[in-house]
């Protein structure tokens, strides 16, 4: 009788492990799929015409690929072997966490479902900032041929907490970034600062792996505009964001940052949303729509390009 109870016990076990395994795996029916999602492995590809953006829920849900046609617009898992890739959401100000990052919401497994049209990934809530992460990744409704990530912090803590979102893309080291410039200075906090120069109300930054010291470097600035593009080999990435005045962007960082490791390994291309006050069982949603685009041939690729300007421009002002 004794052992059979121990079998019993040890059956039961075995099952609640192998459920809780099954929903870290993130899996959810086909059938269950938006028609511009396809499931490879472990992973989701959401497609539109010739861009396909791929979602990792097992590592922290983050978007761990961007493709148009064959060209890869972000540095991917088998580039590193770290957890410092794709293209992730912190909560800010980091002074509240230091480093390293918060593995539950950065890199551990997130759980996948299914809700209107849209994949839909939610982590564990933290033990010690109190946050849980939902990230929703679609189609946009309200943009011409884009793709909507929208992000959502519960404070899931018995007290109060004043958070805001901090999106970091990760890309190749080349290419130039371009922003609208906003108030005050440039900053770098504890790190060398970056060569980003101000023509016609417009930051450029080219990345010259030449004129980079062998340090970390970074940048933290006002925005104007709701916008921050990347070029790379011809083809572009604007993220497109709600514009938030200075006096909201949270102590110490910026509405636009831009960083770079010392081994020269990868750029951050990072805004962050505003400084918003959660009391328990709140939460926050910030939406970035991400436009990607292979640049006509006519638009000079250069630092202080007003017709690369215009271009951005007028992508992120059409509307469906």
């Amino acid at each position: 009788m004794k052992t059979c109870t121990i079998a019993v016990f040890i059956a039961a076990v075995m099952l609640v492990f192998s459920c809780s395994k099954s929903d870290k795996s993130a899996v959810v029916a086909k059938e269950s799929l938006p028609s511009f999602v396809q499931q490879l492995g472990d992973r989701y590809v959401i497609q539109q015409g010739n861009i396909k953006m791929e979602i990792s829920p097992n590592d922290g849900g983050r978007i761990s690929s961007l493709k148009i046609g064959y060209h890869e617009l972000l540095v991917t898992s088998n580039h590193t072997n770290s957890t410092l890739w794709g293209s992730v959401l912190w909560p800010s100000p980091q002074s509240d966490w230091s480093w390293p990052p918060v593995e539950t919401l950065d890199a551990k497994p997130y759980r996948l479902s299914v809700d209107n049209d849209r994949l839909v990934l939610t982590s564990d809530v933290d033990q010690v900032t109190g946050y849980q992460f939902v990230k929703s990744y679609g189609i946009s409704s309200k943009k011409n041929n884009a793709l909507s990530v929208i992000y959502s912090i519960y404070n899931r803590s018995h007290v109060a907490k004043t958070v805001a979102p901090w999106e970091l893309t990760r890309v190749y080291t080349r290419g130039m970034v371009a922003f609208p410039g906003g108030e005050g200075e440039l900053e770098s906090g504890i790190f060398y600062p970056m060569n980003v120069p101000l023509i016609d109300d417009i930051r450029w930054f080219l990345y010259d792996e030449e004129n980079m010291r062998d340090d970390h470097h970074k940048m933290m600035a006002d925005g104007r505009e709701g916008w921050i593009a990347y070029i790379d080999k011809g083809h572009l990435l604007v993220k497109e964001f709600d514009d938030v005045p200075a006096e909201f962007i949270a102590e110490h960082e910026g509405e636009i940052e831009l960083f770079a490791d010392l081994k020269k390994t990868y750029l951050e291309i990072q805004q962050q949303g505003s400084m918003t006050r959660l009391q328990p069982g709140e939460h926050l949603e910030w939406e970035v729509i991400w436009h990607v685009r292979k640049l006509p041939a006519d638009i000079p690729v250069a630092v202080g390009s007003q017709e690369l300007v215009n271009f951005i421009r007028y992508l992120v002002s059409r509307l469906e």
